[in-house]
């Protein structure tokens, strides 16, 4: 994730500032959010206090609560407060997001992200940062405030999934006994 957030400047893009798409990145990995809920997002929509974010119309949900992890919600504070009241990222689009995970595919090598999506099978371009930070709770790269790996529920609840089921099976590609190895 580091090594994508820092190859952004190479994007040279004109229309936004690096840090805003940096940012929007790391929203879109710490908080598990699919492309168009972290796109749409509003000043507004940020609740410190109980380290949420609401989330409008999203795939599963009319509204929707994402929860901001504990270790990214100063930093997300920091860049909320700055921002002018509306959308953080006004204008942006999912066309113009699509287009730089592609290039950053081609640039950094990224497979998932040069591959069409019908060859695959999967959402592998915008949803990465969902299956991503999944994936890291899982095999214990991110870990909770006293180093324990996290359980599939708690995992499940943070993607937001209705059943862990759907976490195993269709994000993390594992079943009950790989995972069972991890724990």
């Amino acid at each position: 994730m580091e090594r994508i957030i820092d190859s952004i400047p190479l994007l040279k893009i004109r229309k936004w500032y690096d840090y805003d798409v940096q940012m929007l990145f790391r929203i879109l990995y710490w908080c598990a959010l699919r492309p168009m809920e972290a796109i749409e997002l509003e000043k507004k929509d940020f609740n410190f206090t109980n380290r949420t974010i609401s989330l409008h119309q999203t795939k599963t949900k009319k509204n929707d609560i994402a929860l901001i992890p504990v270790r990214f919600s100063p930093q997300l504070k920091n860049y909320v407060i700055s921002k002018e009241e509306g959308r953080l990222f006004e204008g942006l689009t999912y066309h113009a997001f699509y287009t730089w995970l592609k290039r950053l595919g081609k640039m950094l090598e990224i497979e998932s992200w040069v591959t069409p999506q019908l060859e695959t099978g999967e959402k592998t371009v915008g949803h990465i940062f969902r299956k991503s930070i999944g994936k890291a709770m899982v095999y214990g790269e991110i870990t909770d405030d006293k180093g324990n790996n996290f359980k599939i529920p708690t995992i499940s609840k943070h993607l937001r999934h209705k059943k862990p089921s759907m976490t195993e099976d269709n994000y993390l590609k594992a079943n009950i006994s790989q995972v069972a190895e991890i724990f």
